[in-house]
């Protein structure tokens, strides 16, 4: 074989006449995307936040909202990051709408409208919403069981931040120091402290004097208290260094692994406490649930009740100091309950559920954390952290349905069978149906022709 000439720039110098539409391939992700979901709802949830037509025009609400979620499928936790990205790939214009010589939004704007614009509204529910009922509508949610699972997230906050909490201490200790200043027992105290018929109030007081070596410094959430995230909390396991972070929840459908509720929260206090409200969110979407799995760390009395409440079976193995003796009869009402979940647990339906929380909702959260930047948080502040929660769940949702329709379309194209010559049911067969799909199918695309020199 001979060597072949040297290849030089002058075809990058050349000036060609491309169309955006046309280099983008016809099964990627973001066009699969946008003619799934119609993005008009995004307008109408953002109008109360702009001024009618006053004032300068703003960037299309749709396309930061976009631009958030491609910041989850991409697991891009830096926006900066992911405009530069964008500004390289066609696929990203395509999907922004943004031809070759059109300039991205700036950062700023994205992260002004994140932080200050959209926060508290429920622009992030909506998306979210809309890609479970997707889900829904597609045949992609079993409906009748989920796995129910939480997780860490570090927080947008440093050891450093820690400061000693002011808050007052117990009116116990403050009347007991108030005692030793002198104030008899029942008196009111000095003039301009509230007397013994008012509420006690905790006091300050000055720790005693110390002798020897200063003590090693202990921080806890009763103690302390970060300057920079007010919400975020101490947490640490044996051997290990505290992080100061923020828990999430998710109830995860076992079909294909949809995510049907989320919550972000303070990372304090019982993991169960989250469970009625999950169920609730859940219920929204699945309202025939039979039952739903938890681990250990879900395991109480309030739980099991719960679920009886609301005729659910709960898969939740108790812990073993919650457990009667062995042998001995349940000494209480707690331990009855407790050996109830233990039995109900170790039958084939239990199984099956401790199976099925192992695969969909660690593997969702594994997901979350790994590849739609879940692993710490953006912003500062619970319901940011909530948003943000939002915005990776959906994106996971959307992921799920864009390859399912993918596949479902290849499978309509050989008559409907799949491996083996089986009939599969997915999206064909709910738009033989006839009913009326929730998303709107995208129209000819608008061919726009540029000339273009690649140097």
């Amino acid at each position: 074989m001979a060597m072949g000439a040297e290849k030089g720039h002058e075809a990058t110098r050349q000036i060609e006449i491309l169309c955006l539409d046309e280099l983008v391939a016809a099964d990627d992700l973001y066009r699969r995307l946008d003619g799934l979901l119609d993005w008009r709802f995004v307008r109408e949830a953002a109008a109360p936040y702009y001024a009618g037509h006053l004032g300068r025009p703003s960037v299309d609400p749709i396309v930061l909202l976009k631009l958030m979620l491609a910041g989850a499928l991409e697991g891009c936790a830096s926006m900066r990051e992911l405009l530069r990205v964008a500004a390289l790939r066609l696929d990203l214009r395509r999907f922004l709408g943004y031809g070759f010589g059109e300039r991205l939004p700036a950062h700023q704007t994205v992260s002004d409208a994140h932080t200050l614009r959209f926060a508290g509204s429920d622009l992030f529910e909506r998306l979210f919403a809309r890609s479970v009922a997707l889900c829904a509508e597609h045949g992609l949610l079993d409906g009748t069981h989920l796995s129910i699972d939480g997780f860490h997230a570090e927080a947008d906050a440093a050891l450093s931040s820690l400061r000693a909490s002011l808050a007052g201490l117990p009116g116990g200790e403050g009347a007991d120091h108030e005692a030793e200043a002198g104030g008899a027992e029942g008196e009111p105290g000095a003039e301009g402290e509230p007397g013994a018929e008012g509420e006690p109030h905790g006091q300050l007081s000055l720790a005693p004097p110390r002798a020897g070596r200063t003590p090693k410094r202990k921080s806890s959430n009763a103690t302390a208290q970060s300057r920079t995230d007010a919400d975020a909390r101490l947490r640490g396991k044996p051997g290990q260094r505290p992080h100061l972070v923020h828990r999430g929840q998710v109830a995860v459908d076992p079909r294909a692994r949809v995510i049907v509720a989320c919550r972000g929260e303070l990372a304090v206090g019982f993991e169960g406490d989250a469970v009625p409200g999950l169920l609730d969110r859940a219920r929204f979407h699945v309202p025939d649930l039979e039952s739903f799995a938890a681990d250990r760390g879900y395991a109480s009395k309030a739980v099991w009740q719960e679920a009886a409440r609301r005729r659910l079976a709960a898969y939740v193995p108790p812990r073993r100091d919650q457990l009667p003796s062995c042998g001995a009869p349940p000494g209480s009402e707690a331990q009855a309950e407790a050996a109830a979940a233990k039995r109900r647990c170790r039958t084939a339906a239990g199984v099956w559920a401790h199976a099925r929380r192992l695969a969909d909702s660690e593997g969702a959260i594994a997901e979350l954390k790994c590849r739609r930047g879940m692993g710490r948080a953006r912003r500062r502040g619970t319901a940011a952290f909530h948003e943000q929660l939002l915005i990776a769940a959906a994106a996971v949702n959307l992921r799920r349905l864009a390859r399912w329709r993918s596949a479902a379309s290849g499978v309509a194209a050989q008559g409907g069978k799949g491996i083996g010559g089986k009939a599969r049911v997915g999206c064909s067969s709910y738009a033989a149906s006839g009913a009326t799909p929730l998303w709107r199918e995208s129209p000819q695309p608008c061919f726009t022709t540029v000339t273009l020199c690649l140097n």
